[in-house]
């Protein structure tokens, strides 16, 4: 008995360590991704919408699966056709799906309690509830961040990497919608999660998927170059595709016109290079879109936008409280412009009043002086 609860310490200790890391290098990711790129606002998903399109990673995952089993997929997909119906293969595809959410379901509710501050999340206030998601946000961002590390596995790794994000966004959704008192659970809930990340934008998956495919592309030809040499490999790949053979002659025509023969290239430096290329795009983009899936999410589950969309939107509340002072200063001094104003015309009003007046008693003053002169100058009788 003393040593189950020994060793239950120590798995709490190493779990709470765990997260704590997790949580600081989420943080850190997050506010890189604040600094290059522009805030937006994301918008609540209505659950239980029956009008949905799929998500992103359905399709992602099967053209991986394609990419990685090349020209036998399409072989198998062909004959599959004649032998099984299409519905049933959507109700696999559907099934495969729905085993991916319920792991997720089952690691979140493992991971969660372990959580302290979760025991008490019903007496929780909106702050200290939004900060707890916050946390457990970083959580799944620096998780499904890590994930990139699976391009130095080649095109294997991209299908991995594809699924990883996916179990990782799962995990997000179901843990923010416990920490905001609205938990999915059952087929329901599976139904909702997935309708959640249907409207999310994951656009960029398809740029990942492209560039990663392509790098794989290429360390599958420098692997081969190696051994094979470089101007016949080329040649292969341009008969394999026809779309790549222009450009395969193209660098063919250079090489031989600058006189360099492909063949005694040295390529084993960018064969290490590739893979690190790799790492490094898929850890950005599946930054880019845990942070999509986590700003849907909280907008849909946090009771006010606002504390929702706080980490991922610039603070118009505190810009409105700042410009309103400002405001009534400039509507202020406005105010005192035109008192000046106003002062300054009646002055010289009355300045130019005053100055007719002298002038007035200046001309009666020398009028009656003339007439006295007249008077002295007349000639007594």
């Amino acid at each position: 008995m003393a040593k189950r609860s020994t060793l239950s310490k120590s798995i709490n200790t190493v779990g709470s360590f765990t997260r704590n890391n997790l949580e600081r290098m989420g943080a850190l990711i997050d506010g890189m991704n604040a600094k290059t790129s522009k805030p937006r606002q994301y918008k609540a998903v209505n659950l239980g919408d029956e009008d949905y399109q799929q998500d992103l990673f359905r399709e992602q995952t099967l053209k991986a699966t394609q990419q990685l089993l090349g020209p036998r997929f399409a072989t198998y997909g062909k004959y599959a056709k004649k032998v099984v119906p299409n519905s049933f293969f959507q109700s696999t595809v559907d099934g495969a799906f729905a085993q991916v959410a319920k792991l997720a379901s089952n690691w979140s509710q493992i991971d969660l309690p372990n959580e302290h501050r979760f025991a008490s999340v019903a007496s929780l206030d909106d702050e200290e509830r939004y900060a707890l998601a916050t946390d457990i946000a970083n959580q799944n961002r620096a998780l499904a961040t890590m994930g990139g590390l699976t391009g130095l596995a080649g095109l294997p790794g991209m299908l991995a990497d594809t699924l990883w994000v996916l179990l990782v966004s799962l995990r997000t959704i179901y843990q923010l919608g416990a920490v905001y008192n609205k938990p999915l659970t059952g087929k329901q809930g599976i139904k909702m999660a997935y309708e959640l990340l249907s409207n999310a934008d994951l656009s960029k998956m398809q740029e990942k998927q492209a560039l990663l495919a392509g790098i794989g592309i290429g360390k599958g030809l420098l692997d081969n170059a190696q051994s094979n040499g470089l101007h016949s490999e080329l040649k292969n790949l341009g008969l394999k595709n026809k779309n790549v053979n222009f450009y395969a002659e193209q660098i063919d025509s250079i090489a031989s016109q600058v006189g360099i023969d492909l063949d005694q290239i040295n390529l084993s430096w960018v064969r290490r290079f590739l893979p690190a290329t790799a790492v490094i795009i898929g850890m950005r983009y599946n930054s880019q879109l845990i942070d999509e899936v986590i700003g849907v999410a909280q907008a849909t589950f946090a009771p006010e936008a606002k504390l929702a969309n706080r980490a991922i939107t610039d603070d118009s509340s505190n810009e409105a409280e700042v410009k309103k002072p400002t405001d009534s200063n400039e509507q202020e001094s406005s105010e005192k412009q035109e008192g000046n104003q106003t002062k300054d015309t009646i002055n010289k009003d009355t300045k130019q009043e005053n100055d007719k007046q002298k002038s007035k008693a200046d001309e009666s003053s020398d009028d009656t002086s003339a007439q006295v002169d007249k008077v002295t100058d007349k000639p007594s009788k």
